[in-house]
């Protein structure tokens, strides 16, 4: 491999959301943030260059938000064989098994956090392996509804 850019789809490949009160239907933006990394073979600056921050915005529909919110939070690049998530008094607890384009295996994520009608705030945890060694992302992401207009 030669870049990072595998990072942002681990971000998101465990994220959960929630059913009720589910989030709003309309427009939202996201950040993940990397909280740390160890994946064999990839060095630190270059883990760290993917470290971008940088917002992404999706739209929710009114369906979606009614029948699947957690769709807020999947990985863009990401092909699940399963995802679960459970959700109480504001609370998230996720688990998925995913595929990531650069990873010949499939990566397991954890991810805990809270949520409201207008916003999420989530902390997951990717292990897997590369090249026959363990790996490990922790990432920390948020989102904010942004209003019903989806331009």
């Amino acid at each position: 491999m030669h870049s990072a850019a595998f990072l942002i789809p681990l971000a998101f490949a465990g994220a959960a959301a929630a059913s009720a009160p589910g989030p709003q239907a309309g427009k939202w933006t996201h950040v993940t943030q990397l909280v740390s990394a160890d994946i064999p073979g990839v060095p630190e600056t270059l883990i760290r260059a993917a470290d971008t921050r940088a917002p992404r915005t999706s739209c929710l529909t009114a369906k979606q938000a009614a029948d699947t919110p957690q769709i807020l939070l999947y990985a863009p690049g990401a092909t699940c064989s399963s995802r679960s998530y459970t959700l109480a008094a504001g609370k998230i607890r996720g688990q998925s098994l995913c595929r990531i384009k650069d990873l010949p295996t499939p990566v397991k994520t954890v991810t805990t956090g809270t949520y409201s009608a207008k916003g999420y705030s989530t902390r997951s945890v990717t292990t897997g392996t590369r090249g026959g060694r363990p790996l490990k992302v922790v990432t920390a992401s948020s989102g904010k509804w942004l209003g019903s207009a989806c331009r």
